[in-house]
């Protein structure tokens, strides 16, 4: 991998990032991410204990940059309607930009029990809550109302992982707007009557 970082450990998180995106966790070398990176094995260990712990930096890097992103998106936003907009709009970005993160969350999520941690998780239940209280704000703000907020969350969040993985790229330019108008003022339309 020809890499244009200078720091020793940002060249190995990108190495590994790939390498663990694209093999099984057990498939996966140190060996291998070393010379990907361009670094000596002992480099590596340098900055983490062991496999465990270099995969769980990657998610933990991400997570941090995710949340971060996320916070700052909505704090200058004051319509309810578009914090959840720019939320999700700030996912699929990072997503994105980043096309092997979500395969290092799957695999992070098959493999939960190996890891040390698993701090994905957390920023899930982070982002979870985030809309709920802004549909919370809504409500307060009477913007809008939502029914059963934990599981709406659940379901426009969980509706964002399938656009994440399977949604046409490139993305349309007002994807999010649409996905939180269908959210919010329903997904069907009324159809003619046979008369």
């Amino acid at each position: 991998m020809s890499t244009k970082l200078s720091n020793p450990q940002d060249k190995i998180l990108a190495s590994a990032e790939i390498m663990f995106a694209s093999k099984r966790f057990h498939e996966v070398r140190m060996e291998d991410i070393a010379i990907s990176a361009g670094v000596g094995k002992g480099t590596i260990y340098r900055y983490f204990k062991d496999k465990e712990e270099l995969y769980a930096a990657l998610l933990k890097d991400a997570s941090k940059e995710l949340m971060n992103l996320i916070e700052k998106a909505v704090k200058f936003e004051v319509s309810c309607k578009n914090k959840l907009i720019v939320i999700l709009q700030t996912s699929i970005n990072l997503f994105d930009a980043k096309p092997h993160l979500f395969d290092l969350i799957l695999h992070a999520e098959a493999f939960q029990n190996t890891l040390v941690e698993f701090p994905w998780q957390q920023t899930r239940w982070n982002v979870i809550q985030l809309v709920e209280s802004v549909f919370q704000q809504a409500e307060e703000q009477k913007e809008f109302s939502i029914q059963n907020p934990k599981e709406s969350a659940l379901l426009l969040l969980g509706g964002l992982r399938a656009i994440i993985r399977f949604g046409h790229k490139p993305r349309q330019k007002e994807l999010c707007n649409e996905i939180v108008h269908h959210f919010l003022n329903g997904f069907s339309k009324s159809l003619p009557s046979a008369n």
